[in-house]
């Protein structure tokens, strides 16, 4: 009775805890340029195992493995330079997918070139000569202070400023955050956060979900020619295929909300998948029961939705379905402030979405033709009132606005030797407005804009690459841009080249010209004669301009440690100014919620931005990784007045330094610490002129002297614990991430304190915990 107990409790053990069957990591091995598959291509482990296997027919490769853990994968074929594929974490619950692609190589050589690569993708990211960057979703998990959110990610590298507890405004080198191009699936999209404002690029929580994204591509300068109507930067995400093979599930709760998630083969015979990600803010829902945790009336209602289906048809092509979107909603009540927004009341509310199609045809061993079509749509809402005389609520701001897009891209790349590649493509996109807003006047509200109209936008651009021997890569390119609401049209040649001193060390460079046009909103912003809509005096505003140079060395050292350092000059121009001269410029729009007003603007402005970078990596291997990233810049504008003021975003600099460790816990579980530490020039703010703010009992700024002041420096420190244990057939994972976790006091903004009567600051978060759990099975 005794021997049989003792093998009840050792069944139990084993069904329990039992050892982890044989995981595995798959994917498909591809040409860079054209995305085609490459046969007999070999992929063997780099963690002193022989183990090794080679793709098939159609790119395709298995690897088995022993245990869950993190890995190293070599990948190698005739022709192309071998590639290094690290930090490939492999668990119990899901499929790792390894997506590789390889570059070609112009000759023979007697030694191999080793780099990192990440998946595969299909876009222009494959032409970029310098100001470039690649990261997948283990590191948007991974890193402390990233919150799950890619924009939050991005903040981490050189270059961009992150010195904003409540938004995740990506600002680049200076420039306002607008500048910046959002691309989901090779369609450009409206701002895809939640609570953002109409024209701006962040907002606190991110719409876009990072358990569905396959690549994150950013550039911050000089990028290639298959990117416009963008000045600072661009955000190229691609969503990946559900597992074709199996159904995988996630459940996750945390800081971004409830969270659920399936994937798995809508037909396992053609390789079809469907994946699909739902997620409603947790503050929300519990804000439904009576629940509130320091956000008093003040609670963040959100869900977001992330839909793609990927059908493979006959011959290597492949058909798919995809769909992101999502709406919120908040109330700010701040009839207690003591600042001089007191007596306040908004009703804030916005929805962002973007439904297309791909179809993607490959011709051959050389020409692969991608075809996209999408809709795409953002609107918001707000009410704005303010406290009267009599303690009622009196309208202030009303705003209901959308826009909706129709859009057809078509792209195709061409390999016409080993040597030279053709990128080309066109964009086709149809705008419908509805601009209704207004504010409080004495006469009462009067609108600011009242427009239902429609336009059109056409792009394209030619991008060459070509590579004469293994060291040298030169990137050129031409994008034009005409716009139908003015007949405008902008030619813009760009030119990059990455060169192989010698082995290890890379000397990159980029120059080019490059355009936006202006935020919808201005254009339709109406002049007023006699307290009547008059016309639109902002429609002839002309596009934005900038020229940009950078000069990059990138040394490797290994093939974990990097080292490289950049400078950059950019001048803009062609920059919306008030034509009565003042201070006005538009490279300061983001900086706030609000998209100005003003009328009568033309193209006379200029600004300038320069820097250096500089970043050490350390690739995650030997279970720890290091990333230091420092950047020195200035930023200044000039309007007719003809003087230099710094903009909005002259922070000055910004210096961020991460690393983590992981301990493995027996044969399968893992402990990580992550710690990034960022330290950031602060804040710019116009004077305040006191005694003006006294008399009139509201903040009143000295604008003779436009941001010229600056906050105190900001500066954070976030440590994030985690811990993942991998079962038979699922993988738990927990964490917390401690934000700002000594408590540091950064200041928000400037105002004039009623109470007070006196200047004061108002604050940025201080310490708080984000706990997430999260189950794949």
């Amino acid at each position: 009775m005794k021997h049989n107990t003792h093998k009840l409790i050792l069944g139990l053990v084993i069904v329990l805890f039992g050892s982890v069957q044989a995981q595995t990591i798959r994917g498909t091995v591809v040409q860079e340029r054209t995305q085609l598959p490459i046969t007999n291509a070999e992929v063997l482990l780099a963690n002193g195992s022989e183990q090794r296997v080679w793709s098939d027919s159609t790119g395709h490769f298995t690897l088995s493995l022993a245990a869950p853990g993190r890995y190293r994968l070599l990948v190698r074929a005739d022709g192309y330079h071998l590639q290094l594929v690290d930090n490939v974490l492999v668990t119990t619950a899901k499929e790792t997918i390894a997506d590789v692609s390889l570059t070609e190589s112009t000759q023979l050589l007697d030694e191999v070139n080793v780099r990192a690569s990440k998946a595969a993708t299909a876009s222009g990211i494959d032409y970029v000569s310098v100001s470039g960057q690649t990261f997948d979703l283990e590191q948007t998990t991974r890193f402390a202070g990233s919150r799950n959110d890619p924009s939050r990610m991005a903040m981490n590298f050189a270059g961009v400023v992150g010195n904003n507890d409540t938004r995740n405004d990506i600002v680049v080198r200076g420039n306002a955050p607008n500048g910046l191009l959002w691309r989901i699936e090779g369609i450009d999209v409206p701002n895809p956060n939640h609570f953002g404002a109409m024209g701006a690029t962040g907002g606190p929580v991110p719409i876009l979900n990072s358990q569905t994204l396959k690549t994150s591509s950013f550039l911050t300068g000089a990028f290639p020619a298959a990117y416009g109507n963008a000045l600072s930067g661009v955000f190229d995400l691609q969503l990946r295929n559900g597992n074709e093979r199996k159904r995988e599930h996630t459940f996750q709760v945390g800081f971004t909300g409830f969270e659920a998630g399936s994937e798995g083969p809508l037909s396992k015979k053609n390789k079809s998948s469907y994946l699909i990600h739902y997620r409603y803010s947790v503050l929300g829902l519990l804000g439904k029961v009576g629940l509130h945790f320091g956000t008093g009336t003040a609670t963040p209602n959100y869900q977001d939705l992330t839909v793609k289906l990927n059908f493979p048809t006959t011959k290597g092509n492949t058909f798919s379905l995809f769909g992101v979107g999502g709406k919120n909603s908040t109330v700010f009540d701040n009839t207690a402030s003591a600042y001089s927004d007191a007596g306040t009341y908004n009703d804030y509310r916005t929805a962002m979405g973007v439904v297309g199609a791909t179809y993607t045809a490959q011709f051959m061993t050389r020409t692969t033709l991608r075809l996209t079509t999408a809709f795409t749509g953002t609107q918001v809402g707000n009410r704005y009132d303010t406290l009267g005389r009599d303690g009622t609520l009196q309208a202030n701001y009303r705003d209901q606005s959308q826009y909706t897009k129709a859009t057809a891209h078509a792209q195709l790349t061409h390999r016409y030797s080993a040597e030279s590649s053709l990128l080309a493509g066109v964009i086709a996109s149809t705008y419908w407005f509805s601009f209704h807003d207004s504010t409080q006047v004495p006469a009462g509200m009067r609108a600011l804009r009242s427009a239902d109209a429609s336009t059109q936008t056409y792009q394209g651009y030619l991008q060459w690459q070509y590579r004469p021997t293994n060291r040298l890569t030169l990137n050129m390119g031409l994008h034009t841009t005409h716009l139908s609401l003015n007949r405008q049209t902008v030619v813009e040649p760009r030119l990059g080249l990455q060169y192989q001193l010698w082995r290890g060390t890379t000397l990159s460079a980029g120059v080019g010209n490059y355009s936006r046009w202006q935020d919808w909103m201005l254009y339709f912003n109406q002049q007023h004669a006699d307290n009547q809509l008059d016309r639109l005096p902002n429609q002839s505003l002309g596009f934005s301009k900038s020229r940009q140079a950078v000069l990059g060395l990138t040394q490797q050292i290994g093939t974990d440690w990097r080292l490289k350092a950049e400078t950059y000059y950019q001048y803009l121009y062609n920059i919306p100014v008030d034509q009565t001269p003042s201070y006005y410029s538009a490279l300061n729009e983001g900086a706030t919620f609000f998209t100005t007003s003003r009328t009568g603007l033309i193209n006379a402005g200029t600004g300038r931005n320069y820097g250096a970078e500089l970043t050490i990596e350390k690739l995650f291997s030997r279970q720890y990784y290091l990333l230091s990233t420092l950047s020195v810049f200035n930023s200044e504008y000039r309007t007719l007045l003809d003087q230099w003021h710094p903009t909005a975003f002259a922070n000055q600099y910004v210096w961020n330094a991460l690393g983590g460790y992981e301990w493995t816990v027996g044969s399968r579980n893992a402990l990580a610490i992550d710690v990034k530490n960022t330290m950031a020039g602060g804040r710019r703010y116009t004077p305040i002129d006191l005694v003006r703010s006294r008399q009139e009992n509201a903040t009143v700024t000295d604008g003779q002297r436009p941001f010229a002041n600056q906050l105190p420096a900001y500066w954070r420190t976030d440590i994030k614990l985690s811990y993942r244990r991998n079962r038979p057939k699922a993988t738990f994972e927990w964490s917390i991430d401690i934000q700002n976790a000594f408590n540091h006091t950064n200041a928000y903004q400037m105002l004039y304190s009623n109470r007070l009567n006196a200047l004061a600051y108002t604050l940025q978060m201080g310490r708080y915990f984000l706990v997430n759990h999260r189950i794949n099975f």
